[in-house]
């Protein structure tokens, strides 16, 4: 049931920041153009709030599915979330592409819609995958939670303010405060990949201790 929360949560928001961000360029491009303001500002919204609601709908479902058969092989989310999202938004934004370039421009165009869009979406993902990652090092690096208590040097914990702490954003936009499971789930996928660094050392140091 919170999956299917999280799912229309994340539908939803994603489909009314892009409405928003087309609405705004919209409105942008008809100043410069001195075209009619109002017209612009819907059309472009509405177009864009389609594609977003297309694609995180499609996105989401992928995301679900992966997640289904990480049960299966004894995975956590956490250790599979980046490729999951990679190939959940490269294969939304071709989807998304391609239906909707044949809904506006014909089917002939499906093709180059899917590729165009796939590869925008693939990139941006990539991107904020990048970024999200190092902020998780730099959380790790910190050694403690977001806005977690801090010692002062009356010796006091203090609290310090944080935002996020009063906005329910989802898990996937990138600068939600990190709930104490997804800090666990990082130091968890973290000490896998120091683990598996360090038995690769090994077998390299036997490799070449038998030469």
């Amino acid at each position: 049931m919170s999956r299917n929360k999280d799912t229309i949560k994340s539908v939803l928001l994603g489909s009314s920041i892009t409405a928003l961000a087309g609405a705004t360029t919209g409105a942008t491009i008809a100043v410069l153009k001195n075209a009619p303001v109002k017209q612009y500002t819907i059309s472009t919204g509405l177009n864009c709030g389609v594609f977003g609601a297309t694609f995180f709908l499609v996105r989401e479902t992928f995301i679900t599915y992966q997640r289904k058969k990480n049960s299966q092989f004894g995975l956590k989310d956490s250790e599979t979330k980046d490729i999951d999202a990679l190939f959940s938004s490269a294969m939304a934004g071709a989807t998304t592409g391609g239906l909707l370039s044949a809904a506006y421009r014909g089917p002939k165009s499906v093709v180059s819609g899917a590729v165009m869009y796939g590869a925008i979406c693939t990139a941006l993902q990539g991107l904020y995958t990048t970024g999200n990652n190092w902020r998780q090092e730099s959380i790790l690096g910190s050694g403690r939670l977001d806005g977690a208590p801090v010692v002062v040097e009356s010796g006091e914990k203090k609290e310090p303010f944080s935002l996020l702490k009063y906005i329910d954003l989802p898990s996937w936009f990138p600068i939600h405060q990190l709930s104490e499971e997804e800090y666990n789930d990082l130091l968890d996928t973290k000490l896998k990949t120091l683990e598996a660094e360090l038995a690769e050392l090994e077998k390299k140091l036997q490799a070449n201790e038998k030469q």
